[in-house]
């Protein structure tokens, strides 16, 4: 495109503008669409059952058994090994034929970096499913996998979640990578671990018969409780501890279980010795994760599943330090935040408000998540948004180092919205108990039992709760969680930015010279790109620039802000130079642009581009014709 040096404003020129629509649309359609909601969506074209927990040989089999079957829209990859040497595979889940995955809008989904939080694997694997077996049927997954990338690892911490899925644990061990330690100072390395004493598949408490202990058995003969009169007579109990055997002979057991460091607060951000030892990415497991998302920087959002206690936990901006208060202006303060939100919920039950003070340039990644986690209470109906910790975690490092927004969903974890009959906002052992009698129909406690102990002769063992009814749901719980929050992370990729030329018009400015005027949108809830990547510089500004028939022309004129019309401040519109200009759309936003330019003849014709790195590329041309 030339340029030239000239520019009046004169009205009067009869001008016939032709406005031609110049899209990229896939040349092909759904072979199966289905348009009712009763009719059938795919969900035999691969079955899996969803009421069980898979160990790793299955689970990954699942993965490579439906790559296959849906070669055209997925691909897995072993992003590395874990320190027991297990392949930790992801899913890269988009159309191929819509483009490459790498530049299209990515979203990261991975689950049970704490071993012991399985539920977070099903979450993931249910995720990968949904998508690729209702891809030619659902019109809605149809458009995300052809616009979006999902990249999926359902098992982070891979070892630890062999070995809670196929061997007797507690619902609490083993969380950590096997990085042996030793606890108790003997020289030896995890040593003394808990074992299945009475081979139930199930680990309890351990009690042997005393007459001076302090623990009797209930009246129903299903729980040990403690005694309230000392006198009492009967057969009492004392508590040795957790199943298990004194295995290096100090006397003492359980005392060196398997450990190492937390892994989620291993990654760099916030990163501390406490927890993390012995110093950030320490884990293969946790590095393997980070160098992959490092080097795809097109990872725009991203999920991370935990348990537990239904919590939506989002990574917010930095908080400004606000002055002190007393307390009487604190309690002032929540009295005020408190009749906001009232307010709100009587337009929206849902809505949701945070007192977090962030810095303006951070504001409207903090409206943005607080609009996205309110959809997201909505959707996941029992579970409460609230801001998540920096500590080393990898949800933080996501948003504060990469700039992708970044959501930790603590799932399930207990039946308290469940059990809780009386409401009080807590289970009771009793509501707990009546709980596995009505739900689980008595299959989720472990009754107490005489058994044989090699060291201590005849103990007791039971009057616990089994290991999946706690923080890992029962497996008549697993669909109905992993559902509700496919559709979440769903939700928030179809909120991907999308840039879009909304109008094209052609104003004549003077004898030759026209103005190109072009309204740019975004109408997702998502800008494209984050308020933290700007302030990282990791990743690019929007771009719009000017294409145009040889023999029109671009008229240079100032950078920055150009009034159109010099008696109407609206028109006031930024500049398109001729190497094009760069901007950020936010969240439901609309820009106006405007180029000058001259014509040799009586016709031509004018292309706006616009180009995203999240938001995909637009572009529409006009045809100029001079007529009277």
């Amino acid at each position: 495109m030339k340029s030239k040096n000239n520019f009046k404003y004169i009205l009067g020129l009869a001008l016939t503008v032709l406005l031609v629509a110049s899209f990229t649309v896939p040349a092909f359609g759904q072979k199966k669409l289905q348009k009712n909601p009763a009719g059938y969506h795919g969900e035999l074209d691969f079955p899996i059952s969803w009421k069980r927990y898979y160990s790793y040989a299955e689970w990954t089999k699942i993965m490579h058994d439906i790559q296959k079957k849906y070669s055209h829209l997925a691909d897995i990859e072993s992003i590395g090994k874990s320190r027991m040497g297990r392949d930790q595979y992801l899913i890269t889940i988009t159309a191929k034929s819509t483009g490459k995955h790498q530049d299209k809008p990515a979203m990261w989904v991975d689950g049970a970096i704490h071993g012991n939080e399985v539920n977070g694997i099903t979450c993931s694997m249910y995720l990968m499913w949904y998508l690729l077996t209702r891809y030619d049927y659902d019109k809605y997954i149809f458009d995300l996998v052809n616009d979006c990338t999902f990249y999926i690892l359902p098992g982070l911490n891979v070892d630890a979640n062999e070995s809670f899925v196929s061997f007797p644990n507690t619902p609490n061990n083993p969380r950590e990578p096997y990085r042996p330690e030793d606890n108790d100072g003997d020289g030896l390395y995890d040593e003394d671990q808990t074992e299945d004493v009475d081979g139930d598949g199930e680990l309890s408490v351990m009690y042997i018969e005393d007459p001076k202990g302090a623990y009797k058995l209930s009246p129903d003969k299903r729980q040990f409780i403690r005694l309230t009169d000392i006198k009492e007579e009967g057969l009492r109990f004392r508590r040795i501890g957790s199943e298990g055997y004194d295995n290096d002979g100090d006397g003492m057991i359980n005392e060196d279980d398997i450990g190492g460091p937390d892994p989620n607060r291993n990654f760099p951000y916030g990163w501390n010795l406490q927890a993390g030892n012995p110093y950030p990415m320490s884990e293969p497991e946790c590095r393997n994760v980070f160098e992959f998302q490092i080097a795809h920087p097109n990872i725009f959002a991203s999920f991370h599943y935990h348990n537990t206690g239904r919590l939506i936990m989002f990574q917010a901006p930095p908080a400004v330090r606000a002055p002190a208060q007393t307390t009487g202006q604190s309690q002032r303060m929540q009295e005020m935040i408190n009749q906001r939100l009232e307010e709100m919920r009587k337009a929206n039950k849902y809505a949701q408000y945070f007192d977090r003070q962030v810095a303006q340039e951070y504001q409207h990644d903090m409206d943005t998540q607080t609009e996205i986690v309110t959809m997201g209470a909505r959707i996941m109906k029992n579970y409460r948004p609230t801001i998540g910790g920096l500590s080393g975690q990898a949800h933080a490092a996501t948003y504060y180092m990469l700039g992708a927004y970044s959501y930790l969903i603590e799932l399930w974890g207990s039946p308290a919205f469940d059990a809780d009959v009386d409401g009080d906002g807590r289970v009771s052992d009793e509501e707990y108990l009546k709980w596995i009698d009505i739900e689980l129909t008595g299959e989720g406690w472990i009754l107490p039992h005489k058994c044989n102990h090699p060291d201590l002769g005849e103990i007791w063992i039971g009057g616990t709760r089994k290991k999946h009814t706690q923080r890992t749901p029962p497996a008549r719980y697993i669909e109905m969680e992993a559902f509700k929050n496919a559709q979440f992370v769903m939700y928030c990729a179809s909120q991907f930015p999308k840039v879009e030329i909304d109008e094209l018009t052609i104003t004549p400015a003077t004898q030759d010279l026209y103005w190109v005027e072009a309204a740019v949108r975004n109408d997702r809830i998502y800008p494209t790109i984050s308020d933290r990547s700007i302030q990282l510089k990791r990743g690019e500004k929007d771009k719009i620039t000017l294409k145009s028939s040889d023999n029109i022309s671009l008229v240079n004129i100032p950078e920055g802000k150009t009034m159109v019309d010099p008696f109407n401040y609206e028109t006031q519109y930024e500049t398109i130079t001729e190497k094009g200009t760069e901007f950020r759309l936010k969240g439901k936003e609309t820009l106006h642009f405007c180029a000058l330019v001259k014509m040799d003849g009586s016709q031509g014709w004018v292309e706006v581009n616009v180009k995203s790195q999240h938001g995909g590329t637009a572009k529409k041309k006009i045809n100029i014709k001079v007529g009277k």
